[in-house]
């Protein structure tokens, strides 16, 4: 299916969703505006917005001394338009960078089983440490609705979307986030859809991550992808995983292949939309944003659509 064969859906949809984001004085309202009619004050507002995240950080560079709470600040200092040099980034990323293979990160330790698996200290680092062992990290729920379970799910979670992070603001020169993206492709490269023991929405992180990497590490993207597709069901839907998750994380991916699938599951949001705009009784604007960039990515309307974009207003925030 092609967006052609819907495309009265999308149309009322985009004017749904653009109608629910019109009056916004947020960050999700002002980037959904950048992408079709922006406001004479938003850049005024998106001035105010970053000065407010630049205001949460402590002197270590941290917000609220959390490894997700700054993660997420930072993402979205970049969201709204923020460079790798911004200094309130800065100061972010040096309390993120400081936090490799600190303790209590991803695949510390070994196990046999773990070790047969290249899933141990001894094959894996550059891991964000987002909490110690005493303390309890899952679940780890994110505003696109998708919740991680289990606590070394809910840290190799966390490292990869806070890896995300710091590779968007250009700093994939670094040796332990390089070290990090290769033990992430080693972990990507044996995974398939039926007998890896990553869950589906865990793998999208992976790929998340690796989407924004340096050029040489993304070789393979297309093929981990690929794989991960075989579970798209006739609807759209990928099985196992969380809808606006599954958007959230393909759409860093400038791919064919990527938007094929998109195409496929926009009828979804088309059908789970509320006269508000809204994907859900929340009305989240996180979800309503990932929704306004997957229509508008397999939209006709080239104004609407406006190309790739990298990433989304979303990922992890933390409770």
């Amino acid at each position: 299916m092609n967006a052609t064969e819907h495309a009265p859906d999308l149309d009322l949809a985009l004017t749904r969703v653009n109608a629910f984001f019109e009056g916004r004085k947020t960050k999700e309202g002002a980037l959904a505006r950048l992408m079709d009619r922006p406001h004479p004050q938003d850049r005024q507002l998106t001035g105010h917005l970053i000065r407010e995240r630049r205001l949460r950080t402590r002197m270590d560079g941290s917000v609220d001394g959390s490894l997700m709470s700054t993660a997420w600040t930072a993402w979205e200092l970049l969201e709204l338009g923020c460079r790798g040099d911004n200094c309130g980034v800065i100061r972010m990323l040096g309390y993120l960078l400081a936090q490799q293979d600190k303790p209590g990160h991803a695949f510390e330790g070994c196990t046999p089983q773990r070790h047969d698996k290249g899933e141990c200290c001894h094959s894996t680092s550059g891991f964000f440490s987002a909490a110690t062992r005493d303390e309890n990290l899952a679940p780890l729920r994110f505003p696109s609705g998708v919740e991680i379970e289990g606590e070394e799910s809910a840290r190799l979670a966390a490292s990869c979307f806070t890896l995300r992070v710091v590779l968007r603001a250009g700093e994939g020169h670094r040796k332990a986030v390089r070290q990090h993206v290769e033990s992430l492709l080693a972990i990507a490269e044996p995974w398939n859809a039926r007998s890896h023991d990553l869950s589906p929405d865990l793998f999208l992180f992976i790929l998340g991550a690796l989407a924004v990497a340096p050029l040489e590490y993304r070789a393979k993207l297309d093929e981990y992808v690929s794989r991960i597709l075989e579970l798209q069901q006739p609807t759209g839907e990928i099985r196992n995983t969380n809808i606006f998750h599954m958007f959230d994380m393909l759409l860093s991916i400038p791919s064919p292949t990527v938007r094929e699938a998109m195409s496929n599951a926009v009828r979804l949001l088309t059908e789970i939309q509320h006269d508000s705009g809204a994907f859900d009784q929340e009305e989240s604007e996180t979800r309503a944003l990932i929704g306004l960039r997957a229509l508008s990515l397999v939209s006709d309307n080239p104004r609407r659509s406006g190309g790739w974009r990298l990433g989304s207003s979303t990922t992890a925030q933390p409770h």
